[in-house]
């Protein structure tokens, strides 16, 4: 939620910007159609999130998480898929963080417009309870309008559609009172309570936003501006008006709510505005409307659809055509989990060893009422249950789950690692197997050697990716899927550097993989590849060097 009202605040904010300056360029000074103007920049800045949120839906799937054949300087243009054997590095520490800043910052952000919105509808509140105790006025010229006095009004302000004013409002001459029921009718004609109630609301969702508040001051003093326009016509003098505002400028009112006819901080402003100028403002026509709906309206549409540009398009035939199943798994896979409790006894059925590949062993322990888990090569990871035999694993680059088998007496007999739109399977051993591929796994990278035919692979996958004819039946299924979606960008690096000279061994990385420096005629490459127990590759990932 947090990022899209992020999201929207900055799009509005743009809006609001290009806006104000088309504006200044034009020098549009008519009160009535920069009103209209910040009204519309008002409701689009409202209805940001909802459109930003909107048009993220319309955004394709995510694509394919990057497979380890892709050169790193495409690595940042998609998801990480194959970054280790089986499960991702973690981003930091296996435990959360001591502090969750997100979680900080969402909360203070709720915290701060929830109370902003609490105080606007308590004042709403307690001027309606005013407004109930106030005394109505019926005399001839109320002229039918709700009309109320009390004592605790000393600025004649509207709430809603009621006027609200003074007891010393026996003592006005008849153009003093014609010009205050002329300057309140304006606002309650035009509706300038609710258009503020919105920009109050527009002003606490987006209250770190200094434009959200801007927003709202300039709605408030363009409202008494067109008011007091209707004031000065009715009573057809200017000074005699401004000597009226004057008259109020030192009264307060009880809440910020109301539309009050004079504030302290404001009436000087005014005052001079009123005796500086000489015409009344021209009223808006159909035309007017049509042309600021014409600039405000596909400015918003791009500022809340440039999100949608970020995707690629699809053809109607990709829309429509049956989800891939091995996408609709990932999809699966990365929705949020939702941590549930379940006896620690269970977890004592699943500690043990699990062979995943002949080199590759899960270690699952029980710590305290958490269990455990350790991939060869990595460091141990908690895991976090969804339901009795099914856990998942928090804070790593890409979602993972786990799900254990179990045999009539409830003791695991293997257990499922779902990651990558892949379900990999890994059956229970005994603790001696699991030292034996723990050992050859550390001989493996302190007497580094190559796996057997990772160097005639690696040559035959470069010569086919170079003719553009990948060998998709030695890849593993999302490496193959991964090369598909990258092939065009990885043809185009290939053949930038030309032909290939040679490939050297230069050791074994701490993830398992023969590590090759391959020379090409234009450049050199330093090449990553693993090879399943079936022959077939499992990671692939080229690092270009000049």
């Amino acid at each position: 939620m947090l990022a899209i009202v992020l999201d929207g605040a900055v799009r509005s904010a743009l809006l609001l910007v290009v806006v104000l300056l088309a504006l200044k360029a034009l020098r549009v000074r008519n009160p009535h159609v920069l009103m209209a103007a910040w009204q519309m920049v008002l409701a689009a800045s409202l209805s940001m999130p909802l459109l930003v949120a909107l048009a993220r839906l319309a955004l394709p799937a995510p694509g394919l998480a990057l497979a380890e054949i892709l050169p790193t300087d495409l690595a940042s243009r998609v998801a990480p898929m194959l970054a280790a054997p089986a499960l991702p590095e973690t981003a930091s520490n296996s435990e959360p963080p001591a502090v969750d800043w997100l979680a900080i910052a969402s909360w203070l952000y709720v915290a701060v417009a929830g109370w902003l919105v609490l105080r606007w509808l308590l004042g709403c509140l307690l001027m309606w309870r005013l407004c109930r105790s106030a005394a109505p006025v019926w005399e001839d010229w109320t002229d039918g309008r709700d009309i109320r006095v009390h004592p605790a009004i000393a600025v004649p302000a509207t709430f809603g559609s009621t006027i609200l004013l003074p007891l010393s409002h026996a003592g006005w001459d008849m153009t003093q009172r014609r010009a205050v029921l002329a300057h309140e009718h304006a606002h309650v004609r035009r509706a300038d309570f609710y258009v503020l109630a919105l920009a109050s609301l527009n002003r606490a969702v987006f209250w770190f936003n200094p434009l959200a508040w801007w927003l709202h001051d300039r709605i408030a003093d363009l409202a008494e501006t067109r008011s007091d326009a209707a004031a000065i016509q009715d009573i057809g003098d200017r000074v005699r008006y401004a000597e009226i505002l004057l008259g109020f400028a030192g009264g307060t009112t009880r809440s910020a709510v109301t539309l009050a006819m004079a504030r302290t901080r404001t009436v000087r402003h005014r005052v001079e505005r009123i005796l500086g100028e000489s015409l009344l403002p021209g009223k808006m026509d159909w035309r007017t409307w049509g042309a600021l709906a014409a600039g405000i309206v596909p400015l918003t549409a791009i500022a809340a659809g440039t999100v949608v540009a970020q995707g690629p398009e699809r053809s109607l035939a990709e829309i429509v055509a049956p989800v891939d199943p091995t996408e609709a798994r990932r999809l699966e896979q990365a929705r949020p989990r939702t941590e549930v409790f379940v006896d620690p006894k269970i977890f004592d059925n699943y500690v043990g060893y699990y062979q995943l590949d002949q080199l590759k062993v899960f270690t699952i322990v029980r710590l305290g009422d958490r269990l455990h888990v350790q991939l060869t090569g990595q460091e141990f990871l908690p895991l976090y249950p969804e339901s009795p035999q099914k856990f998942f694993y928090k804070r790593i680059r890409v979602p993972a789950q786990i799900s254990f088998a179990t045999d009539p007496q409830g003791r695991a007999t293997s257990l499922t690692l779902h990651q990558f739109g892949m379900d990999r399977l890994a059956k229970r051993i005994e603790e001696a197997d699991a030292k034996g591929a723990q050992e050859a796994f550390a001989k493996r990278l302190k007497e580094p050697t190559p796996l057997s035919g990772s160097e005639a692979a690696l040559r035959r996958h470069i010569q086919a990716l170079q003719l553009g004819q990948p060998a998709y039946h030695e890849m593993s299924e999302p490496l193959a899927l991964a090369t598909r979606s990258q092939l065009a960008r990885i043809q185009r690096r290939l053949a930038t550097v030309g032909a290939l000279q040679s490939i050297s061994f230069r050791g074994v990385g701490q993830s398992g993989r023969d590590v090759y420096e391959a020379k090409f005629e234009n450049g050199i490459a330093i090449c990553r590849i693993y090879m399943e127990d079936d022959g077939k590759v499992r990671a692939l990932l080229f690092q270009w060097g000049p």
